[in-house]
């Protein structure tokens, strides 16, 4: 009986990873809070989905890109980096139901202290 919920509840994770494809091109706005002051900007995200790895590239637009770095896919989470000058921005998301990627962004470059907020949905 333990190598059949072993193989179910393998199953159900393979089935929850292939749902979370985030394969593709994404666009949407990010509210940023830069030493306190709120601007809001746009971001732009080419992700690559193989297995629980995530790679691509990511920035303000579709012509401004950096490669994503220690990029990883949990269930409905990924996670990645995108290096800046003097700095990184980290990366914290979720697919959510609707098909957005929501989540947080925080980064500290040229000692200022960046968090933001994404929502992007996916360029059709």
């Amino acid at each position: 009986m333990g190598r059949l919920r072993f193989l179910a509840a393998l199953i159900l994770s393979a089935c929850l990873l292939l749902a979370a494809d985030v394969s593709g091109k994404w666009s949407g706005k990010t509210k940023l809070s830069i030493d306190g002051q709120v601007q809001e900007d746009t971001m732009y995200l080419v992700l690559k989905h193989s297995g629980d790895r995530l790679t691509g590239t990511a920035g303000p637009t579709a012509d401004q890109q950096a490669p994503i770095r220690n990029g990883k896919v949990e269930e409905n989470r990924i996670t990645f980096e995108t290096p800046v000058p003097n700095g990184v921005f980290q990366f914290d998301l979720n697919l959510e139901d609707d098909g957005h990627l929501k989540g947080n962004i925080v980064a500290n470059a040229q000692g200022q202290s960046i968090k933001a907020t994404l929502d992007a949905e996916r360029v059709k």
